[in-house]
């Protein structure tokens, strides 16, 4: 269990290495703009896997893009 429990990060973890507040995390699970999470704990917290940060931060930097319009770039 304790190994499972390396692989995953939970959505404070990910808010603060993504720099994004986790409100927003949850907002873009919930319209699937991100993978959806895992739920643990009585599905009470939510996780991601390790090995998906990477498409995550991938898909926050094209959100943060559309937000800030061409004349950011």
């Amino acid at each position: 269990m304790v190994e499972a429990l390396k692989e995953l990060i939970s959505v404070g973890g990910l808010a603060a290495r993504t720099k994004t507040p986790t409100s927003t995390l949850k907002y873009w699970e919930r319209i699937g703009a991100i993978p959806a999470s895992i739920r643990v704990d009585g599905d009470n917290r939510r996780v991601w896997r390790v090995s998906e940060i990477d498409l995550i931060q991938e898909r926050i930097a094209a959100r943060r893009r559309q937000h800030e319009g061409p004349e950011a770039a």
